[in-house]
């Protein structure tokens, strides 16, 4: 028990300075644990430990150098990390044939990293910070010193190049962690499979099972168990640095020298709390790292769940393992999927042991049986099933928990199951009434309801302008990109962030592939009512929202901008104008039609190009504000002197790729 103080402790500690309040509060329930359970000592301990965790989660290593000697940490198909100095830095290089372990010596230009990311969307710059790079090396120029004459990345291309790309998908990300996915690997994720059997590990633990069942026919149990332990371990090589892997690898090692060296000398959670406290200081960025508190937190919440439910028995303790497990671990599942299914737990159950059979046949191929066919069989079976589960599976939207209300919701899980491991039966019926009622409140989408809200959002290079008006939802434009589904990346998960389950109309402005690329997907993906494209459609009634379209020349142009719908609603008393890509002779006309046009908000034409945005125009409309929707792009947008002309009006400027989405709440 010592030792789990110790490592929440000096967990807290290393994430305290990016949870401030939280750290604190943290802080002080299990310094009141240790000085309720132990003795003052061991509050110095405990106080000493975390104090070390602050102290580490400071030191952030910076060097500017002419030239970086390097030795490569993880590599992935477009990128690596290199260690240097003790600084780690990332490396675009794509279609890379690196190995970890190789010597390298780099120069280029060292800069803070720096992506694009748009709304929803993995947050890749955040994903490296976690891992404690900060820094990328741009135009570099590489110099081998030391190749790895182990070429792991290579066996591992060999060994995926033996399936359909839809097998390759799925077994590389249950055994591997790839990022590629197939239809199958696709489907798991929707029904919220593929993260929790990746990152758990659970099927190493049925690898290990059978590897020492079946070795245990040819020798004693602790020589059964070591070979087992070694055969795991050269699994754990092809897929370094997976923490999982290594985490689970580690832990059978210390097991064994532990029952058979030490002869039991200390209890598994010292082991693993002692473990993971090494490792936390080997590489304090592991303490932010997701699948770190995955690795170490299910274990300890099953030791604490089957030591407080010692009375069950069988398949009910089981059971309600797996729904205690389920429950901890829904805050992790809504920060993933902006949604949760009352069918989770059973389909879990149901395709959990599939799935840790078909990644045992898969580690077993890595050894060089010949198992292509097979598996792309036994992927197309699961798939089927997937399918099959797939239209039952219900989702309720519901937006990412605040780091507050995830701590306010562990402790009351966790308050429950001790109160029904000392039986105070109505406190426990109580509470359990209490945290069902905390669910379904988070579940109520209250604030789509009842707020007024237009959201420009931030689809990179692109428009897209959410309306939501008393229950009615009106989209107009979706954006779109070339490398990645808008729709499915972007959108969707925001509609669910905001718990609305149906857009009432979809318009498109004009057919440029920035404003309508994410259509189709859109309505395939997700429900869509109606879908407006025309300028014969407008003046247009939606719930008690009213939008005219002021762009009434189309018919006398050929060009798409010239095209391109002009509209105009007003909201609580506050008027927008989203003005698409119509180009300065639209403005033109507007200004010759209209005497007066007043405008609190304008959508900027043509995401701030030259183009679009004239003097008469800007005089007609006395705009307040000024909403440019623009990401990463090589046409100069905005341009500058669009900038100057909404700051010569005394205009204010926003902008989606500054700011990210940009919300009127009215």
């Amino acid at each position: 028990m010592t030792l789990l103080v110790l490592f929440i402790s000096l967990l807290i500690g290393l994430n305290l300075r990016y949870a401030l309040i939280l750290g604190i509060i943290e802080t002080i329930l299990i310094l009141l644990f240790t000085w309720k359970r132990f003795s003052k000592k061991h509050v110095a301990v405990a106080l000493g430990v975390f104090l070390i965790g602050l102290g580490l989660s400071f030191i952030r290593p910076n060097f500017q150098k002419s030239e970086y000697k390097c030795l490569v940490i993880e590599v992935k198909e477009n990128y690596f990390i290199a260690s240097s100095s003790f600084e780690k830095l990332y490396i675009y290089e794509k279609n890379n044939s690196r190995e970890i372990g190789d010597i390298l010596t780099i120069k280029g230009d060292k800069k803070k990293l720096s992506f694009q990311t748009i709304e929803s969307q993995f947050d890749f710059k955040d994903y490296l910070n976690k891992k404690g790079v900060y820094s990328e090396i741009v135009n570099p120029k590489i110099n081998v010193v030391f190749s790895n004459p182990i070429k792991i990345q290579q066996l591992k291309k060999r060994f995926l190049s033996q399936f359909d790309e839809n097998t390759s998908g799925l077994i590389g990300s249950l055994l591997f962690g790839s990022t590629k996915t197939g239809e199958t690997a696709s489907l798991f994720s929707e029904l919220h499979l593929i993260r929790l059997i990746s990152n758990s590990g659970i099927f190493l633990y049925l690898f290990y099972k059978l590897i020492s069942f079946l070795v245990g026919y040819l020798c004693k149990e602790k020589y059964a168990i070591l070979i087992s332990n070694i055969l795991l371990t050269i699994y754990g090589i092809f897929t370094f640095p997976r923490f999982v892997v290594i985490k689970f690898v580690t832990l059978l090692h210390l097991k064994w020298i532990n029952k058979y060296l030490l002869k039991d000398k200390f209890s598994y959670l010292n082991l693993l709390c002692g473990s993971g406290i090494v490792f936390m200081l080997i590489d304090f960025n592991l303490a932010r790292q997701d699948t770190f508190l995955f690795a170490y937190l299910i274990p300890i919440v099953c030791l604490f769940v089957n030591g407080s439910f010692r009375k069950l028995k069988g398949i009910k303790k089981k059971l309600l393992l797996t729904g205690v497990i389920s429950l901890f671990f829904l805050p992790f599942t809504i920060k993933y999927y902006n949604e949760i299914s009352p069918l989770s737990v059973p389909f879990q159950l149901l395709l959990t042991p599939l799935m840790m059979i078909y990644s045992f046949f898969g580690i077993v191929g890595l050894v060089g049986i010949p198992i292509g066919k097979p598996l792309n069989g036994f992927t197309n079976f699961i798939g089927n099933i997937c399918k099959g589960l797939k239209p039952i599976f219900l989702k309720i939207y519901i937006p990412p928990f605040d780091p507050s209300i995830v701590l306010l919701y562990e402790l009351m899980l966790l308050f429950i199951i001790y109160i029904f491991s000392i039986s105070l039966k109505e406190l426990y019926r109580v509470s359990v009434v209490v945290f069902t009622s905390f669910i379904c409140i988070n579940c109520v989408p209250f604030k789509h309801l009842s707020n007024i809200n237009v959201y420009f959002i931030n689809v990179g290079q692109g428009d897209a302008c959410l309306i939501s008006y008393k229950n009615s939802t009106v989209l107009i434009d979706t954006g779109g990109n070339i490398y990645k589904d808008i729709a499915k990346d972007c959108l969707i998960p925001f509609f669910k962030k905001l718990q609305i389950y149906k857009i009432d109309a979809l318009i498109t402005t004009h057919n440029d592939f920035d404003h309508n690329g994410a259509a189709s997907s859109l309505m395939i993906n997700f429900n869509v009512d109606n879908y407006f494209t025309s300028y014969t459609s407008f003046p247009l009634k939606i719930g008690d929202l009213y939008i005219k379209n002021l762009n009434t020349y189309s018919s006398i142009w050929n060009e798409d901008n010239d095209r391109s719908l002009v509209l105009y609603f007003n909201i609580n008393n506050t008027k927008f104008l989203i003005m698409g890509d119509a180009p300065k002779n639209i403005e033109n006309k507007i200004v010759e039609e209209y005497k007066s046009l007043d405008c609190d908000i304008l959508k900027v034409g043509h995401h701030g190009s030259s183009t679009s945005t004239s003097e008469p125009f800007l005089n007609l409309i006395n705009a307040k504000e000024a909403v440019i929707s623009v990401g990463k792009n090589s046409y100069g947008h905005p341009e500058q002197s669009v900038i100057g002309l909404l700051l010569k009006h005394h205009i204010k400027i926003r902008r989606t790729d500054l700011e990210g989405t940009i919300c009127y709440s009215l």
